[in-house]
This record gives structure tokens, sequence and C-alpha cells, in this order.
């Protein structure tokens, strides 16, 4: 298996942040308590024993990708795309809680697309992909004060419905078999005896994924959340009907971001943003990500829609945006919670990394509240970077040939020189 893959690497990069420091406990202890989350010694003691692992992980990582330093997972992304994402009017009651407390309502939002590899790799390999989406105005309480009020909720997705570790003690102990360059060493073992075919085929799973588009994958959050009171999972999927046809020349190393660029130049796209409710009676548990939920005890439900309109999406300036945009599972408001040893991993460790990237790179953390990008030199409209088509006006206007007014007038008809009445006529 290649060295860290997916979203939990992001312990990576925190224990970079000072080559000559390490994370203490006592540190980690203060943290959590300023977090105001309850994490057990055990779940504390992985944390740590992960970030010292991914030390030499990182260094090679970042010696690898060009330019700027990356997110140590989906460190590539293939575009940003400007989106609505509106509530369903008929959303279930049991679902009408933080973002979705207003049937009909809808949100200006941003999703990066991207590749799960920490790197940067030719799209024609084989890897996991990612969906992730910001929703931009969001009202109520931030559920992690330490991000600060962004207004902001983020739904993080992969095309594979379950991770390769079951939680942050599975993942602990297998970085530290990647820390020494031994890629299958925490997957099956002589000494001492382990076998863990189930993560082994999910590993498998996630990393040999081929795609002609991200528009037309499903992607799902992998780990749970609670809506209010409803312990659940969700999934994006293309929406009925969705087809898109393979235009460019797929064995370009970016073809993915050229297969977009061109579908959204004129077309739209669209997905059905799906919950799954927890069930008691099925085999749906809240710290095992390797397990798949049963859609066939618990279906998902449909209640939001994502509308992907016509846009343009390669400028400098709008890949600086995306690179310095920032993706959270704790940013969230209201009555929602990521659930979970991994989800709480990611909170200790996710604001650190995009902190330590930003200062690397010497950039602003911007929180975007609407479609403008900052500092582009395009002037900000309502249909910034949207793709809109203007009918000829006046609009031509075509008569039958045999048409006289009673008044005698002539009217001018556009159909012979035009060709209306030709084309209509041969038909």
């Amino acid at each position: 298996m290649r060295p860290c893959i997916l979203l939990f690497c992001t312990l990576l990069l925190s224990a970079h942040t000072n080559a000559q420091q390490e994370l203490t406990s006592d540190a980690l202890d203060s943290l959590v308590t300023e977090m105001g989350m309850e994490m057990s010694d055990a779940e504390r003691t992985a944390i740590l024993s992960s970030i010292k692992s991914a030390r030499e992980i990182s260094r090679v990582a970042q010696q690898h990708n060009d330019g700027p330093y990356r997110r140590d997972a989906h460190a590539k992304a293939t575009g940003c795309l400007r989106a609505e994402f509106e509530i369903n009017g008929d959303i279930p009651a049991e679902f009408q809680h933080s973002v979705f407390a207003e049937p009909g309502r809808s949100y200006q939002s941003w999703i990066r697309y991207s590749n799960g590899d920490m790197l940067v790799q030719p799209d024609g390999k084989g890897d996991a992909r990612g969906m992730a989406i910001k929703l931009v105005g969001a009202t109520g309480t931030s559920i992690a004060p330490e991000l600060g009020a962004t207004a902001t909720q983020d739904f993080i997705m992969t095309n594979t419905p379950a991770f390769f570790n079951r939680n942050i003690h599975d993942y602990a102990e297998n970085i530290t078999h990647l820390a020494k360059q031994d890629r299958t060493g925490w997957f099956i073992g002589l000494w001492p005896p382990r076998l863990n075919l189930t993560e082994m085929l999910r590993a498998r799973q996630t990393i040999s994924s081929t795609i002609d588009t991200p528009l037309g994958e499903r992607y799902f959050s992998m780990l749970p959340y609670r809506l209010g009171d409803t312990e659940l999972k969700f999934s994006a999927r293309p929406c009925p009907g969705a087809r898109y046809t393979v235009t460019v020349d797929q064995s370009k190393p970016d073809f993915l971001t050229a297969q977009m660029a061109e579908t959204l130049a004129s077309d739209s796209a669209c997905f059905d943003f799906m919950v799954q409710p927890r069930v008691a009676e099925g085999d749906m548990p809240l710290d095992d990500a390797t397990v798949i939920w049963d859609e066939a005890e618990s279906p998902f439900i449909p209640i939001a829609r994502i509308h992907i309109p016509p846009q343009t999406f390669t400028s400098d300036a709008q890949q600086a945006f995306c690179e310095n945009l920032s993706m959270n599972p704790w940013h969230g408001v209201g009555e929602w919670q990521p659930l979970g040893s991994l989800n709480r991993a990611r909170r200790v460790v996710y604001h650190a990394v995009s902190e330590f990237r930003h200062r690397q790179n010497d950039a602003p953390q911007v929180t975007p509240t609407d479609w403008c990008i900052p500092d582009s030199d395009t002037p900000c409209s309502p249909q910034q970077g949207l793709n809109i088509r203007k009918p000829t006006w006046p609009l031509p206007r075509c008569f039958d040939p045999a048409f006289k007014p009673i008044t005698g007038e002539v009217r001018d008809s556009r159909c012979d020189r035009e060709g209306y009445f030709t084309e209509y006529s041969a038909r």
C-alpha cells in the first residue's frame, strides 16, 4: 500500500511544523481541554504515536511535490467549482437542523475535487477521488469555536464508502509500519501473526479507482455524523440521467481538469445530496470505518440538490484560491456533530495542518462569503465565473411567406435571408 493515502493522513504535517519540536502529551491534553472534547487516554496516545511516525513520511512527500506546500492528503486539486446547494422542499422533519433547517433555502457553495494521494501524480493513476463542499452563509453557532465564526459548513467525501482503518488505534499502528517503509506489514505479518483481510480489501478499493470525470462519480462521507438527534452518513450521487461524454485525451496528466472545463464550458452538472440514518438493528458501528452501512437496511434519502452551472474555473487566481481554501469536517453550525475517534482526531489536527500550510506558503487564510475570488482581476459580480449565454437582440422574427396583415402593412420577415423558413419547411 502507498504511504499515507486519504483523509486521515492530515496527522502528518502537524508533526512537521517544527523539526526540532514534538507535540507533547501535556500540550495535547491542553489542546483537547481547550476544545472541550472528551477523548480517552488511549486515543491521545494513538494520536501522539501517529504524529511521531509520520515525520519521515511527510519529509519524503514534500520533496516529491513541486511548488508550494500542499495538503498532505488530497494534495492535487482537479478543480474548484461554484455551485448552489439547495435544500429540498420536502425534506423530512427529523433532518431539519443545522444548514438543513429551512426547506427550500439555497446556499452559494464551493466544491473542491481532488485526487486522494499525498503525492501529485497523473490523473490516470488509480487513486481515491475526493469531493469537498463548502457552504457559505451558514447561520448558527459554530460547533468548533477554535475555528472561529466562519459561517460555513463543510461536507468532505471520497468515492469509496469505507476506509481501510477501523479507528484511530488501527491508524496509529498502520502508520508505524509506513514510517519504516513497510507498506503491507500492518495488513499481513508472520510475527506477531497478523491478517487484516477486510482492511486490505478496503485499501485496495481505495487506491484502485480510475474515473472519466469527477462529475460522474458518487461520493461518501465514510464516517458518521449526528444531525439533530439522528446519527447518519451522507453521500452525493449524480442526478438521474446525468451523462458526461469523454471528449479529452485521457493520457494527459491533468485530463480530469480538462474534461470538467470542457463539460462546464456550456453544460451544467447536478448531484443529489443524501443521508443514510443509522438503525439500531443494523450492523452500523460508529467507530469502525471499514464497515459499509447496508443500504437495504437503511436507504439513502435525498435532502438537498447540488447545482453546478456552466462556468470557467481554470484561471491562475482561482487555482491559487483553491490551494488556500481550507476544508474541515468541523466547519459546521447548529445541531451537527462529527462522530467517532477518527473524526475526533481530525478536529485536533486539521486546523493546525491548515495553519502550517498557509504559514509556509506565506498565504492568508481567507474564508469565502460568496462566489467572488479574492485578488482576482475580474470585477466581482453575482455571476462571477459563470458562463451565461444571452440571445441576440432583437430576436429574429419569422413569418409565413403568405402572411399579409389586413391593414396592408409590410412585415419584415427574416425567414428567407436567415434560412429559418427554409430549415423549418425541410423537416
